[in-house]
Parts: structure tokens; sequence; C-alpha cells
């Protein structure tokens, strides 16, 4: 903070600033707060971070207590990792030709997919080991796809108050998301049912969030996007 504050210009035009007072903060929450779309976006991602902070709390009990990974865990952890990683790259390569909401909501639909099934199989037994492992990646690849873009889309209206805004969903997305996953993990029964039903109850919250925030529906375009061409390429920018 200290580096940025002497060293880094400022960069927003001088007539875009916004004052550091308590009324402006005020007033910038505010906007963040009442905005129906950036609310709803920005609620779906605490949730969705919460789901991935609950396989967080609980992957070292899931893969050492019932699968018997042992120093395995470490490895299959980072592959898991990998996967994510690769889907960051790869939203970043079809964002522009799909759009945000095509992306965000066909990942969300698929982790409800694939955590239903983990549910299902959960509730007659334990999974084994590969097919789990096969569903919990699938999932995690989707988390590459769903949650930075859901992010953008929380972000997108509200371009008058950026800084106020990434400050009021960082905060949220940290506190809520550890409060959720640390029920997720608290849960832990020695079985694989706590963290798919996580997945599961936030996939859905989250679609319900989805729905709320665009009015019912799916795979759209934002409302300045609307008067414009119909090219996929503006949902990107």
């Amino acid at each position: 903070g200290l580096w940025s504050f002497f060293r880094m210009p400022e960069t927003l035009a001088v007539e875009h600033r916004r004052p550091l007072t308590l009324s402006s903060v005020t007033k910038g929450f505010a906007l963040v707060l009442t905005n129906r779309t950036a609310f709803f976006y920005g609620l779906c991602s605490v949730l969705l971070f919460g789901g991935m902070f609950g396989y967080i709390s609980s992957a070292q009990q899931i893969f050492v207590d019932i699968y018997g990974l042992g120093p395995y865990f470490p490895l299959a952890f980072a592959v898991m990792a990998s996967i994510m990683m690769g889907s960051n790259f790869l939203n970043a390569k079809i964002v522009q030709s799909l759009g945000m909401r095509r992306i965000s909501h066909t990942a969300v639909l698929l982790i409800i997919a694939f955590a239903g099934v983990l549910v299902i199989w959960s509730h007659f037994g334990q999974p084994p080991f590969l097919a789990f492992f096969c569903l919990l990646t699938a999932i995690l690849f989707l988390y590459g796809l769903a949650p930075n873009n859901i992010n953008s889309l929380s972000m997108e209206p509200l371009g008058e108050v950026a800084g106020t805004a990434s400050s009021v969903f960082g905060f949220l997305q940290t506190v809520g998301g550890a409060l959720i996953g640390s029920f997720t993990g608290q849960h832990f029964d020695g079985t694989v049912a706590p963290v798919s039903i996580g997945y599961f109850s936030v996939g859905l919250l989250t679609l319900l969030g989805i729905l709320i925030a665009e009015k019912g529906k799916l795979f759209g375009v934002g409302e300045q996007y609307k008067d414009k061409p119909t090219s996929p390429s503006y949902e990107g920018h």
C-alpha cells in the first residue's frame, strides 16, 4: 500500500474521481447494494466461493481418511488445481466470442448436474475414487469458468463506483465464502456427502440468484448491449 501510494500515479481522470469522504463511500455502498443485477451476481459469487472453501476445508479428510491417498494427496490436489487453472486460460480465450453470461450460466447448470450425481451416488454408498475424482475435477474445471465471469457481471453495471464495488464484493466473498465453507467442513462425517451436498446447494442457490438478476432469463446479454448489433463479441467486453 505504501509503495502504491508513493510510486503509482492515479490513472483515473480527475473529473471521474470520487472524494474519500464518509458520505461518498456511503453513497457508493448504496449504489452497489441497491443495483439488482450487481447485488445478486455478487451474492452468486459469494455462494460459489463458499462451495470452493467447503471443498478446501474437507479435501485432506476426503483424500487421506476416506480414499487413503496418504502422501499422494498433494499430487491429487495439484492435478485438480492445474485443471482449474487451465479452464481459467480457456475462459480468457472464449469469453469474447461466447459471452460471460452464456459461459457462466452453462457452467453453473453443469456444476449442479455433476454435484447432483455425487449427491445421489453418496446416498447409496461411497463412490469409487476414480469416479469421485473425475466428477470433482469436472466441477473444479467449471469453477474456472463460472465465478470469474459472475464476478465480472456483478461489476458490469457499476463502472461509476468500480473501486468501491470491488471492495464490497471482495469483502463479501472472503467473509461469506469462509462462513459457508466452514459450515460444510464442520459437517464432515467420514463420507463425501457433505461436500457433494455443499456444491449442489450453492449451485442451486447461485442459479436462483442468476434468475433474479436476469429477471428469469438465462444465456442473454446485458441491458447495455440490447440496442447494439447482435454480435456475441459485445458480451465479452
